[in-house]
């Protein structure tokens, strides 16, 4: 427990001043891509208990996912500074990265998803020990870490308040399901997944969650100007009209949407879950002592970081006059 305490607390010290402060914003940046990577190999590692996977398959991989990763970033933010719909997150290191080495024309999801295909399917061939069962785990490899990652990044660039609202909804999810669970969980949730998660856990969790993310919403503008430049603005301006919602709409959105996102956040937890009991593992990794690995750590952020955004991504295209 003191060992799981440290590492969360210095975690909590490297990554708030990078997300409160301009200027610091590279080093989340640069975090994000080291999760991704570092996301990658435990999953590989993970698929070496049943059979291990060569070394340049394993690079290769990983390169396929860092380029389908890039290009959902290049994409999405290329368009939202295009339609004029950018948040308040500012041009992200990747961005500056991609540009100035002139990817931005090759890196779309579309010609990374038939490269990884592509070349998937040619190891198939050449390869006499690659089954199509190993096809399937190297494509699931690419396309979970690129897709949640690229999304965690997005939301990033689409404005950090984002990032704050959704990081605060999964991790007092996931602490506030473990106080619950122990303390009055008796009905087990997914037994077969995770024995020891329960219904009273998973709902007080996303009680306390409910909570914390709701009063975020409400009371933004109150603290906007740490994100904002000194601009006063609601959480979700640029994306849609929430400023002109009604009272009780002003108050039921948030509710029902935190609500959403929390038990998103815990599917996330379960996915992850279901991988390692799979495999027969306990963590992924123990890259972060008493917290294990990156997939043990962010499995809740990365699963409901991609619902979110398409939630976002709906709200900018399929109803633009509300923006």
């Amino acid at each position: 427990m003191k060992k799981r305490f440290l590492t969360a607390s210095l975690l909590f010290i490297i990554l708030l001043p990078a997300i409160l402060i301009p200027q610091l914003a590279r080093v989340l940046d640069i975090f994000f891509m080291f999760a991704v990577i570092v996301g990658t190999i435990e999953l590989l590692n993970m698929y070496d208990k049943e059979k291990r996977i060569p070394i340049p398959i394993k690079i290769t991989v990983v390169v396929l996912m860092f380029g389908l990763y890039l290009s959902i970033i290049n994409f999405f933010c290329e368009k939202t500074s295009r339609d004029g719909n950018l948040g308040y997150g500012g041009e992200s290191y990747m961005m500056g990265l991609i540009n100035l080495l002139h990817l931005e024309n090759i890196l779309h999801p579309t010609v990374m998803l038939m490269i990884s295909i592509i070349v998937l399917l040619s190891i198939l061939v050449l390869d006499n020990d690659f089954t199509v069962g190993d096809l399937g785990k190297m494509f699931v490899a690419i396309m979970y870490i690129a897709v949640c990652g690229g999304a965690v990044t997005v939301l990033k660039y689409f404005g950090t308040r984002f990032i704050v609202y959704l990081v605060t909804i999964t991790v007092s999810t996931d602490m506030f399901a473990l106080i619950f669970g122990v303390k009055f969980g008796k009905h087990k949730m997914a037994p077969q997944i995770s024995p020891k998660k329960t219904w009273e856990g998973a709902i007080g969790g996303t009680a306390v969650a409910t909570i914390l993310g709701t009063v975020i919403v409400l009371t933004y503008s109150q603290f906007a100007h740490v994100f904002h430049n000194g601009a006063v603005n609601e959480i979700f301006d640029n994306i849609f009209m929430y400023k002109n919602f009604k009272p009780i709409g002003k108050v039921a959105f948030p509710i029902v949407l935190t609500i959403f996102l929390s038990v998103c956040s815990q599917i996330g937890d379960l996915v992850a879950s279901k991988l390692k009991r799979n495999y027969g593992i306990k963590d992924y990794s123990n890259i972060f002592p008493g917290h294990g690995g990156i997939l043990d750590r962010f499995d809740s952020l990365f699963f409901a970081s991609a619902i979110f955004l398409l939630f976002l991504l709906i709200e900018m295209n399929l109803f633009p006059w509300v923006a």
